[in-house]
């Protein structure tokens, strides 16, 4: 192996025995080595699997191995001072971008493999690579029939009653979820948190998937300066695709500092999100990992806040979500919609779902996590367009506890109908293909997550999209049958009153609860007055339901195709405070 002659590590270093590791630190004019990206390529094609998994995250590549004897190559200043913690032999240095280089020259296609097909091939179970098990399949095809024949065979009255029974159970899943946010908070017991001191902070690592985001480089690059985190623990990838060359050139012109890294993703198919975490992943050092949007901007001690909590709770506990709302609520009526959506979901049903032990859907964004638990449940589904709700119910299925975090992230609320629509209809595509997944062995699941997380799992995926998906017909078909049919006791057919009050129960009480949860969760975010947008979420709903249809299409013609939200089109701006 090509290496150092001993010249170079003779003089001034030493090898004797009062040697110590910080006599290779650059100073009084010592220099170390500099590897050359062909002898990092050589010494990384000679390490075995778990070698080269350790070198690309701790940053340290092995040189020489003897009984005895083990010699490194630090790449990076970060990965110097962890040796120096260590107290690891290091005779040579290389920029950890050159190691990523060196990783991706040498072992491009295994890594890439790795995070494309890793859990596809370790745990087929899990993956949506494949749409619909066999089983599925011929499922959908006897349902399919049997509702074609009963459309045009059973009188008209009969199918009407028969859909808005099978309709109903969907809408009244989500009501009853509502419901039980109306309920007191449960009070649970939670270890004291003590603040821990930065020397014994554990290393954070931070992913930040960006594609086609200058618009908003300059903010992201001020919020994840400002955290309020020891840099060197800070691990931050910023994740560019390979294809991205506006990106790329917008990051090769700015000095990033020590703790930022880029990483940059080869093309391949499917090019999501998930799939350049996963890239990412297999390069980070730290213990505990989250991640953020390009248009992110967190409380400054969010990392601080969750690695206390991580610290003071059971190893049990893999993950902790971070509350998400906007800087932008009040620039049109489409953000105000969007940020009652959020402030019901993050301020109120997941702390409910999570007191109460429940499988939590995740946000895509501000999931704090344990490495070592994230791995082992095989990271992100890179062909599940909502990896974050999966990976929240894989989880749970594995016996692992998510719980909220106290902290808020603020992100830009859509303010274009399209590009609104576009990211809704991946949003809707991804529950579908979450509950195929999880509905291959539907008792299996059951004995996972137990029948109240299988029951709520249900109305956090097919049911929200298919009451998403049925909303204008069930309605439609409401307002024809009270215009249509006599409603007095001798003019209406019992089932069209059994109907008439199906119908009247679902759309009355799915309107009251959401009005009353949507309420208290604005008062809990701050802001009243909200009159006009909570009477008018009715509306917002006839556009989710044209979202649903559209990632149905998607589901059918491009399961994995990910619809880019476009960032940076708000003329809000909301900069990071200044630590002080």
């Amino acid at each position: 192996m090509r290496i150092l002659s001993l010249p170079d590590v003779g003089e001034p270093y030493g090898f004797n025995e009062g040697f110590s590791f910080r006599t290779l630190l650059p100073q009084r004019g010592n220099v170390l080595p500099r590897l050359d990206i062909e002898t990092l390529c050589d010494a990384l094609r000679r390490l075995p699997p778990e070698d080269l998994r350790l070198a690309c995250s701790r940053k340290l590549v092995p040189l020489v191995s003897l009984p005895g004897l083990h010699l490194y190559a630090a790449c990076g200043q970060l990965a110097l001072e962890e040796a120096a913690e260590q107290r690891s032999t290091v005779i040579a240095y290389a920029e950890a971008g050159e190691l990523v280089a060196a990783a991706r020259a040498v072992h491009g296609a295994k890594l890439l493999q790795e995070a494309t097909s890793g859990l596809a091939r370790r745990m087929p179970e899990f993956s949506a690579s494949r749409r619909l098990s066999d089983a599925q399949a011929m499922i959908g095809t006897v349902l399919a029939v049997l509702l074609l024949f009963g459309a045009l065979l059973l009188p008209l009255n009969v199918t009407w009653v028969a859909a808005s029974a099978v309709s109903g159970l969907f809408f009244l899943s989500v009501i009853a979820l509502r419901i039980l946010c109306l309920f007191p908070p449960l009070r649970l017991k939670r270890q004291r948190m003590v603040r821990q001191a930065d020397s014994m902070l554990p290393v954070y690592s931070v992913l930040v998937p960006l594609f086609r985001e200058t618009a908003v480089l300059k903010q992201l690059l001020g919020a994840m300066t400002n955290l309020d985190y020891p840099a060197d623990k800070l691990d931050i990838k910023l994740i560019i695709e390979e294809t991205d060359t506006v990106m790329q050139r917008a990051l090769a012109a700015i000095c990033l500092p020590v703790q930022f890294e880029i990483i940059v993703v080869p093309a391949g198919h499917p090019q999501t999100k998930p799939r350049a975490l996963n890239y990412a992943l297999q390069f980070c050092r730290g213990q505990l990992l989250t991640i953020y949007d390009a248009e992110d901007i967190p409380e400054l001690d969010q990392l601080r806040k969750a690695a206390d909590r991580f610290h003071a709770a059971p190893p049990d506990l893999a993950c902790l979500q971070a509350q998400l709302t906007f800087f932008n609520p009040n620039e049109n009526w489409l953000t105000r919609q969007f940020t009652i959506e959020y402030a019901v979901l993050f301020g109120v049903l997941l702390p409910v779902l999570a007191n109460h032990r429940l499988p939590l859907p995740l946000g895509g964004t501000s999931n704090h996590f344990r490495v070592r638990a994230l791995k082992e449940v095989g990271a992100w589904d890179p062909y599940n367009v909502t990896e974050d709700a999966d990976l929240g119910l894989r989880l749970a299925r594995f016996g692992y506890g998510t719980d909220t975090l106290d902290s808020l992230t603020y992100e830009e609320a859509n303010t274009r109908p399209l590009n609104w629509m576009r990211q809704r209809a991946r949003w809707q595509k991804g529950f579908l293909a979450t509950w195929l997944v999880h509905m291959r062995h539907p008792k299996v699941f059951a004995k996972d997550v137990g029948l109240a997380g299988f029951w709520a799992a249900q109305a956090l995926t097919l049911g929200v999209f298919a009451s998403a998906l049925l909303h204008p017909f069930c309605l439609a078909a409401s307002i024809a049958l009270y215009l249509s049919t006599p409603m007095t006791e001798d003019g209406a057919h019992p089932l069209m009153l059994l109907l008439a009050g199906i119908n009247l129960l679902v759309f009355a009480g799915g309107y009251g609860v959401t009005f009353l949860v949507s309420s208290r969760a604005l008062k809990r975010r701050g802001l009243f007055g909200w009159y006009v947008p909570l009477i008018t979420m009715p509306v917002y709903w006839l556009m989710m339901s044209a979202a649903a249809w559209f990632g149905l299409w998607q589901f059918i013609t491009a399961p994995f195709h990910w619809n880019k939200t476009e960032h940076g089109l708000s003329s809000f701006q909301r900069k990071p405070k200044p630590q002080t």
